[in-house]
């Protein structure tokens, strides 16, 4: 899998968690799962951009490559 998706992932899982830990588990905790939550969430917005416009370069080199492999296939005129 990609290292971005694998990132997003896991930063969902991670927000789950302290969700879990900080709400349910220990209800007192509300305002450090606020804060973990702010964090995380500039976090995946930041590493939903990464991934797409890395994607986006991606496909835009592979695009390039294949019109460099069209135009080495084009034989020079013969000046003779």
């Amino acid at each position: 899998m990609d290292d971005g998706i694998s990132a997003i992932l896991i930063i969902i899982a991670v927000f789950f968690i302290s969700l879990f830990f900080f709400v349910i588990l220990i209800e007192e905790l509300m305002i450090v799962f606020l804060l973990i939550a702010i964090v995380l969430i500039f976090l995946l917005v930041y590493t939903s951009l990464l991934v797409i416009t890395t994607k986006m370069d991606k496909h835009k080199v592979k695009k390039e490559w294949e019109q460099v492999e069209e135009i080495k296939k084009i034989k020079p005129p013969n000046f003779e």
